[in-house]
């Protein structure tokens, strides 16, 4: 039990034994199983192997540690033994290089593995293509590369019968959208050298819509595995709100290292886990700086070598506490863990989960302690304990039809194999993106089929497959160099005449952003300041074309496609340490982003437009806390939905993604709990008028102007269910 200086509710999740069955495994194959430990089957390895070898297309759903990999691992192998081979895809370069050394334990059966992604050597790439694995192991970013060059893979292409997909509720959104269209890239060019039918095998964490997010990823029709016959550990709970005193909230970050002293020592290993690099950085420093030399900054970024060197010490125990990022998330091989802390709601219950399951894996009780930030969502789920622990998980989303994604990927498939006519017509969009595609002279004709220019190859081998839209690329003017690159719509918050830009450890001020060209031009700041930029900004939203609608508490909701226009027409300046503005600086010349997306939109009933007291200020109050509750059931980040809120009684949700990412389909079926989460959550905040921790948005355009907590309750209280 905890013993701390914070408002504290604490909770014991009973664990659960493993159910078995039964299942013929080759002996020579069971034999290697064998010497890590591994005698017989939970129930779902056994009804996922049995569907596979029955030659559907599974997504397996398992918490962390529940033994889903045996579900592919064991065909992978039996199919190796008769000449096949197949592609496991893992969401980072460090689960790739973590999971080989299981595929290798086979290597005495003569099944040979290897990893091929981005780092891989020139020459270790030459001599994998030479000598073929059974088993490439890559990222979904390499795949697209080796469609690319296809011609260097077809002997390992006509032998292919598994593609494997290892954490699937990773790909949503964007970067989801580019997989979607890779993986049916990869299905088109196998289908040129072999007649074999590819299957594929998914895994993901426990969401909302495991067995529809596969079928939309991929584009075939799946067999659902759900992992509820793992074994569970019992956990004990404790959920953490910093108090506030006269002199303002305690930390979040602080609370989170005096709960890490109490829980290591006499050998107990701690994860603590933080939702972005600065705050996994600020942890460490801390830790430093009240001497807790026994705590370690693991994180994305780091050298390889020193990744695997923490990995090490965590195991042997010379290191107490990793604190990280995500990328102890997933399923990386570092030991048993006694406990972890979740310093902030990491944004979904399927990553409060995951972040939960990497302790107490052998049999062993686990502590989990979730410390709440002053913020709607984290309070919410302080409030609301049930929900953290067994609440609904989060559908995963994907847009594979978005315009800026699909273009870049009809040129990819002429370029994996020429395209003919009928392959280009078939192709969503196809004759628009292939008439612009021929104008920009992109494309030519070869051979009686359609390949890419000089111009556009360039292009390829640039194309990042995490965003949408071309991106703005930043340089130094004192340096003259290229320093990084933004996408378009971040640029246009980020990046406009006069803000404080941070990169790389360093302030810069922009000087000029020029969205015609995609450029940007930065200089560095110069002195010392605790100053930072925000962007003032108006909004617009107008409907271009409906695609649903339905009855919804009382008003009217509506599902389709909308025109954003985005007007940055100044900026202020604020002081970090005191959280203060200390001017407001028009702009020249008002930056004028607009593009189309998808959006949800709720139009109130007029009783309630007319019948609420400063309903305009009520209704702008309600846009906010809804928007953030939306990651709770969409897994979305807070830079990815937008909003705009009308007084005659409109309010708009949309997908910050130019053409859209998905996320608004989820909303337009899950408005009617969005706005119970909302409700809730003003009603349970214990300020008068709004705070962060409910109607206040770091992110308003408007620097949260025209806000009314009181009215915002009133609206939500008169809502029909």
């Amino acid at each position: 039990m905890l013993s701390l200086d914070a408002e504290m509710k604490e909770f014991l999740e009973k664990g659960d034994s493993a159910r078995f069955g039964e299942i013929e495994v080759p002996k020579e194959i069971m034999g290697v199983l064998n010497s890590r430990g591994i005698e017989k089957f939970y129930k779902h390895q056994v009804e996922g192997i049995r569907k596979v070898r029955r030659v559907k297309n599974v997504v397996v759903t398992a918490p962390t540690a529940s033994g889903k990999s045996e579900i592919y691992l064991i065909p992978i192998i039996e199919g190796a033994l008769q000449g096949e081979r197949s592609i496991v895809i893992y969401p980072t370069k460090a689960l790739s290089r973590d999971q080989l050394t299981r595929f290798r334990e086979f290597a005495l059966l003569g099944v040979k593995s290897e990893v091929y992604d981005g780092d891989t050597s020139a020459h270790m790439r030459e001599k994998i293509r030479k000598e073929l694995p059974h088993v490439l192991i890559t990222n979904m970013d390499m795949l697209h590369f080796i469609l690319l060059n296809s011609h260097l893979f077809r002997k390992f292409l006509y032998s292919l019968k598994y593609v494997v997909i290892d954490e699937i509720h990773t790909y949503t959104g964007t970067f989801g959208s580019h997989s979607s269209n890779i993986i049916k890239r990869l299905r088109r060019v196998h289908s040129k050298y072999s007649k074999k039918q590819l299957q594929f095998i998914c895994c993901s964490a426990t969401v909302g819509n495991a067995l529809e997010f596969s079928e939309q990823l991929v584009g075939l029709p799946f067999s659902l595995v759900d992992a509820r016959h793992a074994p569970r550990s019992t956990v004990n709970h404790t959920l953490l709100n910093p108090n506030i005193t006269d002199e303002g909230r305690e930390s979040y970050t602080s609370l989170a290292l005096k709960a890490a002293r109490q829980l290591i020592g006499n050998g107990k290993k701690l994860l603590i886990f933080g939702n972005s690099h600065s705050v996994v950085e600020r942890i460490g420093i801390i830790a430093h700086e009240t001497n807790m030399h026994g705590i370690k900054i693991y994180r994305a970024g780091l050298d390889r070598e020193e990744r695997k060197k923490l990995e090490q010490e965590f195991k042997s125990g010379r290191t107490d506490a990793l604190v990280t990022t995500s990328a102890l998330e997933l399923g990386m091989d570092i030991g048993a863990v006694d406990s972890v802390i979740l310093a902030g709601f990491p944004g979904t219950v399927t990553r409060v989960r995951q972040r939960i399951g990497r302790a107490g894996r052998r049999g062993k009780g686990a502590n989990a302690v979730f410390i709440a930030r002053d913020n709607p969502l984290d309070q919410y789920y302080f409030e609301n304990p049930n929900e953290y622990l067994k609440g609904e998980p989060e559908s995963c989303y994907v847009n594979p039809q978005n315009e800026f994604i699909l273009k870049p990927h009809l040129l990819s498939l002429m370029r994996d194999y020429p395209a003919d006519m009928k392959e280009i017509l078939a192709f969503p969009m196809g004759e628009q993106l292939f008439s612009e595609l021929k104008e920009e002279q992109m494309c030519k004709e070869f051979a009686g089929g359609w390949i890419p220019t000089k111009k556009a190859l360039r292009q390829l081998r640039q194309m990042n497959i995490r965003s949408a839209g071309s991106p703005v690329r930043i340089y130094d003017l004192e340096a003259e160099r290229f320093i990084g690159e933004r996408e378009e719509a971040m640029a246009y918050s980020e990046l406009f005449p006069g803000a404080i830009y941070l990169h790389g450890g360093e302030k810069f001020v922009s000087e000029k952003l020029d969205l015609e060209k995609k450029t940007a031009f930065v200089r560095r700041l110069g002195y010392e300041t605790s100053e930072y930029t925000v962007a003032l900004r108006n909004r617009e939203a107008e409907v271009t074309e409906l695609l649903g609608e339905r009855d919804s508490l009382g008003g009217q909701l509506f599902y389709g496609k909308v025109h954003i226009s985005d007007e940055v027409y100044g900026y202020m300046l604020k002081d970090y340490l005191k959280e203060r503005i200390s001017s407001r600086i028009p702009l020249d010349e008002p930056l004028q982003y607009a593009f189309d997306t998808l959006a949800v939109w709720f139009d109130f009933p007029e009783e309630i437009v007319f019948g609420t007291d400063d309903f305009p200020s009520g209704l702008h109050a309600v846009e906010h806390v809804s928007i953030a509750m939306m990651p709770a059931l969409t897994g979305a980040g807070p830079s990815e939905l937008g909003g705009v809120s009308y007084p005659a009684g409109r309010m708009y949700v949309y997908d910050s993604t130019p053409h859209g990412a998905g996320l608004s389909k989820i909303i337009f079926e899950k408005f009617e709990r969005v706005e119970r989460m909302a409700h809730e959550r003003l009603l349970k905040c214990k300020c008068q008028r709004g705070c962060p921790s409910c109607i206040l948005d770091p992110q308003c355009g408007n620097n949260n102007r025209h806000l009314n907590k009181k009215a915002a309750i009133d609206i939500l209280e008169k809502l029909k269910e």
